[in-house]
């Protein structure tokens, strides 16, 4: 597990962030992310399936990051959006049970994040804007809500 602040330059990340964080960003609804959890959240595809899923996977915004990140090739990218209250804490789950990598982008602070679990111990990892951490795919995981700020916003990558 890999933990990186400052990840992408600072106008780079704004532009993202910007970009994302805008209230005409077109968000999708979503009823849990794991079979055990009743949460809500919002979500948007950038990439799945094996295909380009928006416009904006472009040499801009995500081929960027995918070329930071030294993506040979992605599964899924979406950027998530968690409203803390209609969502609280995820089930434990993988993204994909593949011998992938996956990697969250914060884009902005709160005191949520994500939790990991290695090896039977819980780590913490806060939610900073523009920190990235990178962990193989197989991890268990769960997103954890904020309570200082009303909206949590990610990018996720599933990507070899």
């Amino acid at each position: 597990m890999k933990e990186i602040k400052n990840f992408l330059p600072i106008e780079q990340f704004k532009k993202l962030q910007n970009l994302i964080l805008n209230l005409d960003f077109p968000w999708r609804m979503r009823k849990s992310m794991t079979d055990d959890d009743k949460n809500i959240y919002f979500t948007y595809s950038f990439f799945n399936e094996n295909k380009v899923t928006s416009e904006l996977y472009d040499e801009y915004i995500i081929l960027p990051l995918l070329k930071q990140l030294k993506c040979n090739a992605p599964i899924e990218i979406r950027a998530n959006m968690f409203l803390n209250k209609i969502f609280n804490r995820s089930g434990w789950h993988v993204d994909r049970n593949l011998n992938n990598t996956t990697a969250v982008l914060y884009l902005n602070n709160c005191n949520g994040g994500t939790e990991l679990n290695i090896k039977e111990k819980i780590k913490f990892i806060k939610a900073e804007e523009n920190k990235l951490i990178v962990f193989p795919g197989k991890t268990l995981h769960r997103i954890c809500t904020s309570t200082d700020v009303d909206i949590r916003y990610i990018i996720n990558f599933n990507y070899f």
